[in-house]
C-alpha cells in the first residue's frame, strides 16, 4: 500500500465485492512470498486485457527497487545481513 501511494495511486484497504473483480481493469496480489504477481483470471473469467497491466508493473518495479535498497525512502523495511567472520 505504501508503494501503490508513493506512485501516487489512491489507496483504500476495503472488502471488495466479487462482482468488482469481475468488472476490474487489472489486479495483483502482494506479500513477502509472491512479491507482486498479477492476477489475469478470477473464477475462469479474464481480468482486463488477461496480462500484465501497467499499474501492476509499477508497483512490481517499484517493490523490486526497494527490497534491494535502490529507494531511500523504503531503507527502512531492510535488514542488513552479514557473513559470519571468519
Amino acid at each position: 500500500m505504501e508503494i501503490a501511494a508513493s506512485l501516487g495511486l489512491s489507496v483504500v484497504e476495503r472488502t471488495v465485492d466479487r462482482t468488482e473483480l469481475y468488472m476490474a481493469d487489472e489486479m495483483f496480489l502482494c506479500g513477502t512470498g509472491v512479491q507482486v504477481a498479477p492476477i489475469t483470471r478470477v473464477d475462469g473469467r479474464v481480468v482486463g486485457s488477461g496480462k500484465l497491466g501497467d499499474i501492476t508493473r509499477a508497483v512490481q518495479d517499484r517493490y523490486l527497487a526497494a527490497v534491494h535498497g535502490e529507494l531511500d525512502e523504503f531503507r527502512h523495511w531492510l535488514t542488513p545481513v552479514y557473513g559470519r567472520p571468519s
